[in-house]
């Protein structure tokens, strides 16, 4: 049977959700059947999570997709001039979604911006703006089809038995993770330091990825992140 996998959505600007293509092929390509996920009302935290629950009771696996930039009083520093906040309708639905992940144990890949709001969830922070770090950062900004940069992984990870001790990476975001939520281990960097992959060793699958896989379904090794949360989140049968 293949697994019900959603995909939390993109905000047009009157906050309606879109779902973009590039992740539903991706996920249909490896096996499974991708479900659009609605934005909750944005009440409060305890009934956004009831909101999504019936939901989440029939999903098998979730894509945490990438975004535009967290409100950063979420882990209680100013906002940086150079933020683009996301929608406060799909904030609050990733923000559910990614408590969620952490609280039942759902199988994740998290890309990008998704990847950045599971790590605050869980306790961690964003950098705001890369180039702050200082001249030796790479340009990360250069959009999904431009350039792509090196990428090293850290050896018996998840996520260099997938992508390989080295790779190349598209890259499209001007933030990234900071310090690290609880339980979760950096696994790859590119050659500034700045963290592009950690995973969550103790749960059944917790793979976050700082570029765009969807767009690079070329790759063999892009394909098989999809494919291995697909293999994660195959419901049991009897």
């Amino acid at each position: 049977m293949r697994p019900f996998i959603g995909v939390t959505c993109s905000a047009e600007d009157d906050g309606r959700p879109v779902v973009r293509p590039p992740y539903v092929r991706a996920l249909h390509d490896a096996g499974a059947v991708p479900v659009a996920l609605p934005f909750v009302a944005g009440r409060s935290p305890g009934e956004d999570d009831a909101e999504l629950a019936p939901l989440l009771d029939r999903l098998d696996g979730v894509v945490l997709t990438g975004s535009e930039d967290l409100d950063s009083a979420l882990w209680d520093e100013p906002l940086h001039s150079k933020a683009v906040l996301m929608h406060p309708a799909r904030q609050a639905t990733e923000l559910a979604m990614c408590r969620a992940v952490l609280a039942r144990d759902l199988p994740c890949l998290a890309i990008c911006g998704g990847m950045q709001t599971l790590a605050v969830v869980a306790g961690g922070t964003v950098v705001q703006h890369l180039p702050d770090l200082g001249e030796h950062v790479l340009d990360h900004t250069v959009g999904v089809d431009g350039p792509r940069h090196a990428v090293r992984a850290a050896d018996g990870t998840r996520t260099a038995r997938l992508l390989g001790a080295r790779f190349e990476v598209n890259t499209a975001h001007h933030q990234g993770v900071g310090r690290l939520g609880d339980g979760f281990e950096a696994t790859a960097w590119s050659d500034d330091e700045v963290v592009e992959a950690y995973e969550a060793p103790g749960r059944r699958f917790l793979l976050a990825v700082q570029w765009h896989p969807e767009r690079m379904q070329e790759v063999a090794t892009m394909r098989a992140l999809f494919a291995a949360l697909v293999e994660a989140a195959e419901p049991v049968t009897a």
